[in-house]
């Protein structure tokens, strides 16, 4: 396959999988999501009956209110698609980024540069030669690796998705409770900013970073972002709600 063709693997198979999360997620019935919600997140359910929910101090319906409904929906399938893509990347296709200095992965792989205003030609990378043998570019390498995985590389991989899954939620979770203050929103745009850039940088300069390294920032990304933006969500819901009352 020649490069186009592993692109079209890898942005099919990310927006794939996203969408299949939401479309699963958005199935749920809503008594189950709110189950799900809560043992993830914390957000307790305070009515089993009207599914009013406790979202760090301010009670919302996740039921009526669709905004948040759907927001931690989205949530939750960047945590999951996330995962799933890191799961392929260990066991089913990898992507190595290497420099002049790097070796050629072992085993066959398809290889290509990565110069800016390249046609990514292939070429030739013999297993455990120096890259600089071939070529004086950064080289993208892509491996099959499904034919080489044991049952004890499967469980490794699996460990590594539960951790990330993990980390994701409990991240979740402290950025909205650092959301709720006017310094851990400043704190927040801030990281959205930071890790934004270091996307981009490596993106424009042909910085090399492992897919792991790049799969976590996009999800650290979309959650700071959806983190904000429920910050100002549940603040007019809040006054919203207040003015409601005092009439």
């Amino acid at each position: 396959m020649d490069f186009y063709n592993y692109q079209v693997i890898m942005f099919g198979c990310t927006v794939g999988l996203f969408f299949l999360e939401l479309c699963i997620l958005t199935s749920l019935s809503k008594r189950l999501l709110a189950e799900l919600i809560e043992r993830l997140f914390e957000i307790t359910r305070l009515d089993h009956q009207t599914l009013m929910m406790n979202f760090f101090g301010i009670q919302i319906n996740l039921e009526s209110s669709r905004r948040f409904r759907l927001s931690l929906i989205f949530q939750l399938a960047v945590i999951a698609s996330i995962n799933l893509l890191l799961m392929m990347d260990g066991c089913i296709l990898q992507a190595h980024h290497l420099s002049r200095r790097d070796l050629c992965p072992p085993g066959l792989s398809d290889c290509f540069k990565m110069e800016i205003l390249s046609t990514h030609d292939r070429i030739v990378c013999q297993p455990g030669q120096l890259l600089s043998n071939f070529t004086s570019s950064n080289v993208v390498c892509f491996v099959w690796v499904y034919r080489d995985q044991n049952t004890l590389n499967i469980l490794n991989q699996l460990g590594i998705c539960s951790s990330v899954f993990s980390l994701l939620c409990h991240t979740f979770k402290c950025s909205c409770r650092m959301s709720r203050k006017w310094w851990g929103l400043i704190l927040l745009v801030l990281f959205v900013l930071i890790t934004l850039t270091l996307l981009i940088i490596p993106a424009i300069i042909k910085i090399q970073i492992s897919a792991t390294a790049r799969l976590l920032l996009i999800a650290a990304s979309f959650l700071l972002i959806n983190v904000i933006q429920l910050r100002q969500f549940t603040h007019n819901y809040k006054s919203q709600y207040f003015l409601t009352s005092t009439k």
